[in-house]
């Protein structure tokens, strides 16, 4: 990249420079927007640090210093027996990472850290990053380093036709849902959703679901596995698909309380996902940010009471000022009802300590882990307690 001052010998032939006034002289560019000269050089300037400084992805070393909280950690239990049990069978996990398109570091790490040497005797694993299209003053160059981040590693599902905002982050987690049903459901176990800055060992997530959950049959069994909060809104499909409103949300109505999987990550078993992407009419996904997590408990649920008569619903009008509720009657998903095991697992889901309203200190029980940067998560491969779990170790 060339910056167009006039000394520059590859100047854009479309350019064309007007005579200098009493103030700044500008410069006119092909789509005919007018910047000064300083703004304009300013411009690629931060435009050339972007493209070619920032695109330098910083590779922590494993001896690189992370300033744990005092109370991060509790390992003074015994370490518990499951996790030297031996893999009968590997659990096939089909993983699908929420992120926007900005966060290289973030996935960086995720290769190096968490994706890198899992064991294939504990875990067979398919996994993509989802990202929408980047958006902002940059946002040419962040999807150049996205395409090019997707042609070097071939992990990535970019959504082309909504943009990277926090209001379509549920769009995501439905493609992702979608994505995953594109394996037949005998094919493999769960279906995994987690955010960008969760950490999971996967190995560890492995022998825990074999022992500590062993009653749980994946292939045959609609079963939620992760950190549950609750609620009671129950979205309805109304909005389009394309519909360029990033904030246009499908409306919602009052029912009876339900489990939904508080942010870090979620589980869905193989059974329980081609169920959900069975349904007519489809489940609604255009539900906006911070409530996308809740939507995974709204599909759940939906199974579960839309279709059971003996049900009550209620309107809820936030916008209108105080309406006086009445019964309504959403359409079912399917035309029975079908009851989800919902496993409330806190002690293996959960943030990081003092960093969310799930916090916890890290344990030997701790198999998804919310609210890490990027060092933390390599430093956490390598502590001394975890530093077995994965076949091969990260640059040193």
């Amino acid at each position: 990249m060339t910056s167009a001052t006039e000394s520059s010998p590859h100047r854009d032939p479309d350019h064309t420079e007007l005579p200098p006034s009493s103030t700044d002289s500008v410069v006119r560019s092909t789509g005919g927007s007018v910047l000064s000269r300083p703004a304009n050089i300013l411009f690629l300037f931060v435009g050339l640090l972007l493209f070619a400084g920032l695109s330098i992805t910083v590779i922590r070393r494993r001896n690189s210093t992370v300033q744990w909280g005092p109370d991060a950690f509790a390992f003074e239990d015994k370490k518990p027996a499951y996790l030297n049990a031996p893999a009968s069978e590997p659990l096939v996990i089909r993983l699908a990472i929420i992120s926007r398109a900005d966060e290289f570091e973030k996935r960086q790490a995720l290769r190096e850290a968490m994706l890198d040497g899992i064991p294939s005797a504990y875990v067979q694993l398919d996994y993509r990053f989802f990202v929408a299209r980047a958006t902002g003053l940059t946002s040419w160059i962040t999807r150049q380093r996205v395409a090019r981040e997707k042609s070097r590693y071939n992990d990535m599902e970019v959504m082309d036709s909504i943009r990277d905002v926090a209001g379509r982050i549920s769009e995501k987690r439905f493609a992702a849902l979608k994505w995953t049903g594109l394996s037949p459901r005998d094919q493999y176990d769960y279906s995994m959703t987690m955010d960008s800055d969760s950490f999971c060992r996967f190995r560890a997530l492995a022998q825990r679901l074999r022992h500590v959950y062993s009653d749980i049959k994946p292939r045959t069994d609609p079963v939620l596995l992760g950190s549950m909060s609750v609620q009671h809104v129950y979205y309805i499909n109304t909005v389009p698909d394309g519909n360029p409103d990033d904030n246009e949300e499908d409306p919602h109505v009052i029912g009876p309380w339900y489990s939904y999987p508080a942010g870090i990550g979620y589980l869905l078993s193989s059974n329980l996902t081609g169920t959900l992407l069975s349904t007519d009419p489809p489940l609604p996904h255009h539900i906006n940010y911070p409530s996308d997590d809740v939507m995974i408990g709204v599909w759940v649920a939906g199974l579960q009471y839309l279709a059971d008569p003996n049900q009550q619903f209620e309107s809820w009008n936030r916008d209108d000022g105080p309406v006086p509720p009445h019964r309504v009657y959403p359409k079912p998903y399917l035309p029975y009802t079908i009851k989800t095991n919902v496993v409330d697992d806190k002690t293996g889901w959960h943030d990081l300590k003092n960093r969310g309203r799930a916090e916890r200190a890290v344990g030997w029980d701790s198999v998804c882990v919310h609210h890490l940067k990027p060092d933390e998560m390599r430093a956490l491969r390598w502590k001394e307690e975890f530093r077995g779990e994965w076949d091969t170790k990260i640059t040193s």
